[in-house]
């Protein structure tokens, strides 16, 4: 097999009218058999268009169960699958036409059909919604999809010729630079990480999975491909129909991103609510308990009595979440769901936490330009910042400065190779050489360690170390993430480089300093709050950063500016994979950082 297109064939005879893809909104589904229909009268369609083989054909549509029909008709059509974000607007798509020599685009925004029909731009556009676009059917480059697969003369193709290391698929890359770059992967590639997932990661059949996630990002495509390849059925929704799906399929896996995990601990503290005084009071206890459990479950000890207090809670552990915290969770979701996370690091604060309430979390370590690195498993507890290496791939750590090969246990940055990395970045052949090595290592820009049973630990981003002016390294990622623990802080961006201290942009939760100001008798409005306010901010975050074991005192936060405006996706300082743009919150507010140095 050279492709993964030529898996559908097979999964339509083994799981036939078994559900594959549902849409839980529009209630659009399809079943194996129909899904590798559709996929092969969708490639025919395309083939109608007579494009040249290798041509680029652009998937901008949001989670749906067309979005894999469309993906695998391109790439069973020897066409290459350019898949953009389903938010991008009118101008980006317009950009990436011209720039990437576009010939057809697939949709379901309506928005975007019109404004290329006016500007009279050539590709052929294929609307995927379920508006209606009567009015360009004159127009022979605007085609409604749904109605030219229903009329379209089914013909099962014989078996095509399919080359591995032929391009298949761009992707996009969205960096902390905040600067995009189109990632190219061959057949090879996407095969190899596909076979990976199969049977390394997912190898559970005939189960079912909620998604709100576009697969226009690597993780969640490959991670939806290898759940379909062993018979699993995948539930689309969206954000606000969100625990309401789940509710109705007591999923086996949710597909998601720290920003649900945050929602799923906020859903349970709602159920909890919904009950009487007396068990809130004795859950709480229960909860507490189970959470100084994972706290305190891999803090290496030879005391003796270290280890009894972690048996006794263990215990308690099991004691609290039957009586209480199941009881709760049983509500709103299946208290064995395996809850997968991509795009970020949840943080320790928020893993501990979903490990109280009893649910396995997996949380996959990687990038675009590599797809998975290393992921967490069932049997490996330890989520945070941990991971099995994927046993597709060559992994090693070498030192930052000389790039010389590291042993076990010795932190520095993480490189990979093998047949799942990228072919390089399209028409970018300068950003290609400076994130290869000379041996044909991906240099990841991340920092870890290897540890002597197989695991990978993932310390940090190299771009987020901060060098103070006297030398001194620090994670800015790891003391942004124990300052949100603050009940003062919604965001926050750590800055030093070069300087003297560390100072931090902070946004406020605006309702518990509310809360602060009525303790305090304080009037919120006066003038005078602010400079009160800072000082119990910068007292109560540098207590959590002195909690860490591993503190240090140049790790405290000396100053810090209050900025009102959440940094958001919409305002270009956050990426869609939802990490803070740390250059452009600098950039935006460099006169208020720059005079906390003054």
């Amino acid at each position: 097999m050279n492709s993964i297109v030529e898996v559908w064939e097979q999964l339509s005879k083994e799981y036939g009218s078994r559900l594959a893809l549902k849409d839980e909104s529009a209630g659009y589904c399809l079943s194996f058999t129909e899904l590798y229909e559709t996929i092969n009268k969708t490639s025919q369609i395309i083939e109608n268009l007579n494009l040249k083989k290798n041509c680029n054909i652009l998937l901008c549509l949001n989670p749906h169960p067309l979005w894999h029909v469309i993906d695998q008709a391109i790439m069973t059509s020897n066409c290459v699958s350019v898949l953009a974000d389903p938010t991008s607007g009118i101008s980006e798509i317009k950009h990436l036409i011209e720039t990437m020599n576009i010939k057809a685009l697939f949709t379901d925004n309506t928005k975007v059909v019109s404004e290329l029909e006016k500007e009279k731009i050539s590709v052929h556009i294929f609307y995927t919604g379920t508006s209606d676009i009567s009015a360009y059917k004159n127009n022979k480059h605007i085609h409604n999809l749904q109605e030219e697969i229903s009329s379209v003369k089914y013909e099962l193709k014989q078996n095509k010729e399919y080359f591995s290391d032929d391009l298949a698929s761009i992707m996009f890359s969205s960096g902390t630079s905040g600067k995009t770059k189109g990632v190219m992967f061959s057949r090879q590639s996407l095969l190899s990480t596909f076979l990976g997932y199969q049977k390394v990661v997912f190898p559970v059949y005939k189960k079912t999975c909620v998604s709100v996630l576009s697969c226009s990002h690597a993780a969640p495509r490959l991670t939806e491909l290898a759940l379909l390849s062993n018979g699993n059925t995948i539930i689309y929704t969206g954000y606000t129909k969100y625990f309401k799906t789940v509710k109705k399929y007591k999923p086996y896996y949710l597909l998601c991103v720290p920003k649900i995990l945050n929602a799923i601990i906020g859903e349970y503290k709602k159920e909890c609510l919904k009950t009487s005084k007396i068990f809130q009071i004795f859950n709480n206890i229960a909860f507490n308990i189970s959470l100084k459990y994972y706290e305190q479950k891999f803090k290496y000890s030879k005391s003796i009595i270290i280890k009894a207090i972690t048996k006794m809670l263990s215990i308690c552990n099991v004691i609290c979440y039957t009586c209480f915290i199941k009881n709760i969770i049983e509500k709103f979701m299946n208290p064995t769901t395996y809850v997968i996370a991509f795009g970020a690091v949840a943080g320790k604060i928020t893993e501990n936490t979903l490990s109280a309430m009893g649910l396995n979390l997996l949380v996959h370590y990687g990038m675009t330009e590599a797809s998975v690195i290393s992921y967490s498993s069932k049997e490996h507890k330890k989520a945070y910042s941990v991971g099995k290496l994927n046993p597709y791939m060559d992994v090693i750590i070498s030192d930052v400065e000389t790039g010389e090969k590291l042993g076990f246990n010795q932190k520095g940055m993480i490189k990979v190779k093998g047949k799942q990395v990228m072919k390089g970045y399209y028409n970018n052949e300068e950003e290609t050489k400076k994130v290869f090595d000379s041996e044909g290592y991906l240099i990841t820009g991340d920092l870890g360690y290897i540890s002597e049973d197989g695991f990978l630990y993932f310390v940090g981003r190299h771009k987020n170390i901060i060098v103070l002016n006297n030398g001194e390294n620090i994670d800015s990622v790891k003391i942004e993430q124990i300052c949100t623990a603050s009940n003062f802080v919604q965001q926050i961006v750590v800055f030093g480089q070069d300087k003297p201290y560390l100072t931090a942009a902070v946004v406020l939760d605006k309702d518990y300093v509310k809360k602060w100001a009525k303790n305090k008798n304080i009037d919120i409005t006066d003038k005078k709050v602010n400079d009160l306010l800072k000082k119990d901010i910068i007292i109560d975050i540098n207590n959590l950063i002195g909690e860490n074991k591993f503190f240090r005192w140049i790790e405290q936060i000396k100053d810090i500016v209050f900025i009102d405006e959440p940094f958001t996706i919409e305002n270009g300082l956050m990426t869609r994979k939802y990490t803070i743009i740390r250059t452009k919150v600098y950039d935006k507010y460099q006169n208020l950082i720059d005079n906390m140095y003054k």
